[in-house]
């Protein structure tokens, strides 16, 4: 049987990462930081034997600017995914964390207990799971016993690995935002009606030693 492999990249660091603001579905490119690190990834995953033979991104800069950087590596042409877009969270977009706390105290404290919402009027991580679920269903049927690369979003990624291992959205606090190019990674044999399984969750081996950072934190 077929063994499809995806791997999900987290894009560069934006100028909005470094400062807590939340991006949602709106945001800047890439900054130095962020094209280096996409840069260091390319890198690695062009001189691997198992290098990606697909590569698709969300349509947001950010991801497309990081897709765009490995694609040159990689000699493939991005294919950009309106459905591999971060969760939208409407009028919390743009704003810091202290900004959202102090505009939206309500909203704020159910998201920090783990409760799913509308945040700011946008999208449930519920809705951003299905449509994770229906394009990452959709991109290994099309690719079957291939290795794509996905690059995506920190929460979008999030929510599919949660999808894969039966957590429900209470449990996303207990997942870290994978790290700015980190590479999650998840697998099915057979065809579309197998499960994924997760492979690798959040290896930024190209940036760092992850242990020693997140001990250092």
């Amino acid at each position: 049987m077929p063994t499809t492999k995806l791997l999900l990249v987290r894009h560069g660091e934006t100028d909005d990462n470094k400062s807590l603001i939340f991006q949602g579905q709106e945001g800047r490119g890439l900054n130095a930081q962020g094209r280096e690190q996409a840069a260091r990834l390319a890198a690695r995953l062009a001189g691997g034997r198992g290098r990606p033979a697909q590569l698709y991104a969300s349509d947001l800069e950010r991801a497309r600017e990081t897709a765009e950087i490995l694609g040159r590596a990689l000699g493939l042409a991005p294919r950009l995914d309106p459905e591999l877009r971060e969760v939208r969270l409407g009028a919390w977009q743009g704003l810091s964390q202290d900004e959202v706390a102090a505009r939206f105290p309500e909203e704020w404290e159910a998201w920090r207990r783990g409760l799913d919402g509308r945040r700011g009027g946008g999208e449930s991580y519920a809705e951003l799971g299905d449509r994770m679920d229906r394009a990452l269903g959709r991109i290994a049927a099309a690719h079957a016993g291939e290795t794509v690369a996905i690059v995506s979003h920190g929460a979008a990624i999030k929510m599919a690995v949660a999808r894969v291992l039966g957590v429900a959205v209470a449990g996303l606090r207990a997942f870290r935002v994978p790290v700015n190019t980190g590479v999650t990674m998840l697998e099915r044999e057979g065809d579309e009606d197998a499960r994924f399984r997760l492979v690798v969750w959040n290896d930024a081996a190209h940036l760092h030693d992850a242990v020693l950072q997140a001990i250092d934190a």
